[in-house]
């Protein structure tokens, strides 16, 4: 049973027990306190260049800045749209080599580090562009060939060659595009992932393992301090502790299952909740360790792919599922769309296909492998779906559940044989093939992203169409190019497109973002948020 009045009350006395607030006048002054909901158990690191999951990415976008970005909760990577941060503006060479940005003056960044110049924006990239670093973020920077401080104000990227999606792959918020400061790097070292110092909204205040991680307003925000006085980021992995505290009004927004049922829940016991679906969403696929056997066969990552029958993800998803006919979804720039792809290679269902590849593949019987898997519901629940389908063609899945941030540590160590993600990314073929698909990107390298089934290195390579396609500025031939390398990626397996599912939240109905939310990388910039009176 609740025993406080209201949610300013609960606000004050957290204050009081946090920050010991004076009661000099006998009335103990509230600090507005946003409680948010993360789906991970602790945080992996909130080092832009470490980050790994999307609540790591939720509290980083919080701390730091970025030097351009989209229309505020849009995925709009149209470069006509762009929107400064960091940068106030911008000049771009005729052949797009050449990108130079010119920095605000005065920005400060957190905790009396100084102001943020151009060798903090060179510092930034070039820590993860080596190697050394062990970043995951490495390979979506490979364009550069340097980066030159031409004042203290005042940076020039230079490309190794034109690249017309040189803004989307490097520049926006999120996945290693934030700047941080150089000297707070050096001087926290390994402690900078658990104490961030940054330039956004909101300053890193306190760290409870397992628990929050709390972020103060920082005053001296070069757009405005937020009218939200603290942060509460908790960690809550389990969904129904997420939906218990966010229907008691314990959370101000949360996650949840991505079913009608679990939409219909809330709505019916918290009438005013806000419903928010960001798009495209979350692309979800099932990559194919090439390195394992018989994983290192087409035959068997096709028979795979006829095994499945996607239309039973729509049948349970209902709205919150949409189609993936390719790893590049129909809506995003580049795209190849349904009608372009040749019969054979749309893997319809077909278990009886799926049977006569296994049995050429000399698997009549079947096979049996290990899976490790997130015990996030999506993740789980897809995974889940899948081992029923596969036991009918005589494909066992051995799961072995972890919690989620282990289990992404451990793909990236390699230790996975069937790799399931759930992700968002920029909306462009580019973008999701070099991010999951490019030889740069496979787990095990220094410049590793996102490439779990080695594709490049092994079983295919479609790097050369791809970069053929960001050089080339004749539309067409640039489409073609791209559209030829998902036709190879279709024909090689090394990755099984599942389905898109809108990124799902709910908040408080007294909650105002300052915003429509309707696009972006699953994550909420709170900066402007406030509470509003009913």
């Amino acid at each position: 049973m609740r025993i406080w009045g209201s949610k300013l009350l609960l606000a004050a006395a957290t204050a009081i027990v946090l920050t010991g607030t004076a009661m000099t006048t006998g009335v103990a002054l509230a600090q507005e306190t946003l409680n948010i909901r993360l789906g991970a158990r602790d945080i992996g690191s909130l080092d832009p260049a470490l980050t790994k999951t999307g609540d790591d990415e939720t509290v980083a976008l919080q701390v730091f800045n970025s030097l351009v970005a989209p229309p505020r909760g849009t995925l709009d990577l149209a470069l006509e749209n762009l929107q400064p941060q960091l940068a106030e503006r911008w000049e771009i060479s005729e052949d797009r080599t050449e990108w130079t940005f010119y920095l605000r003056p005065g920005v400060k960044w957190h905790k009396g580090y100084g102001e943020v110049s151009a060798e903090d924006v060179k510092f930034s990239y070039e820590r993860q562009m080596d190697p050394a670093l062990g970043g995951v973020h490495g390979a979506s920077f490979k364009d550069i060939a340097s980066i030159e401080v031409i004042d203290p104000l005042t940076v020039k990227f230079k490309l190794h060659s034109p690249n017309a999606f040189f803004h989307g792959q490097a520049l926006t918020p999120g996945f290693g595009r934030f700047i941080v400061p150089k000297k707070a790097v050096e001087e926290l070292g390994d402690q900078f992932g658990f104490a961030p110092v940054g330039s956004g909204p909101f300053e890193f205040a306190e760290y409870r393992p397992q628990d929050r991680v709390v972020l103060k307003a920082f005053d001296d925000y070069f757009l405005g301090r937020p009218p939200m006085d603290e942060l509460h980021l908790r960690y809550i992995p389990d969904n129904n502790a997420g939906t218990i505290a966010f229907i008691a009004g314990e959370l101000d927004t949360t996650g949840g299952d991505r079913t009608p049922e679990w939409v219909a829940s809330i709505e019916a016991a918290v009438p005013d909740a806000q419903i928010i679906t960001l798009q495209p969403g979350s692309l979800q696929f099932l990559h194919f360790n090439m390195n394992v056997e018989p994983l290192d066969d087409v035959r068997v990552r096709q028979a795979i792919a006829y095994a499945i029958d996607q239309s039973v993800w729509s049948e349970v998803f209902g709205v919150l599922s949409g189609p993936l006919p390719s790893i590049v979804p129909a809506t995003f720039f580049g795209a190849l769309q349904p009608e372009d792809t040749p019969e054979d290679l749309r893997y319809e269902y077909n278990p009886e296909r799926a049977k006569e590849l296994l049995a050429e593949a000399g698997y009549p019987d079947g096979f049996s492998m290990d899976v490790i898997i997130s015990e996030r519901d999506d993740y789980l629940t897809n995974m889940l779906m899948v081992q029923d389908m596969l036991r009918q063609v005589g494909i066992n899945l051995n799961l072995q559940v972890q919690d989620h941030a282990s289990y992404h540590a451990n793909i990236r160590e390699n230790k996975g044989t069937i790799v399931e993600l759930s992700t968002a990314i920029a909306p462009s073929a580019p973008a999701v093939i070099n991010e999951f698909l490019s030889e740069a990107a496979a787990v095990g390298k220094p410049s590793a992203l996102r490439n779990f089934s080695h594709y490049g290195e092994v079983g295919g390579n479609v790097d050369d169409l791809v970069t053929q396609a960001v050089a080339e500025t004749d539309t067409e031939k640039q489409m073609e190019l791209l559209r030829e390398a998902q036709l190879q990626i279709l024909r090689d397996m090394p990755v099984y497109p599942l389905q898109t599912a809108p990124l799902l939240s709910v908040m408080q109905g007294d909650i105002d973002l300052g915003y429509e939310p309707v696009g972006g990388f699953g994550q909420h910039e709170f900066a402007t948020a406030r509470r509003v009176s009913e």
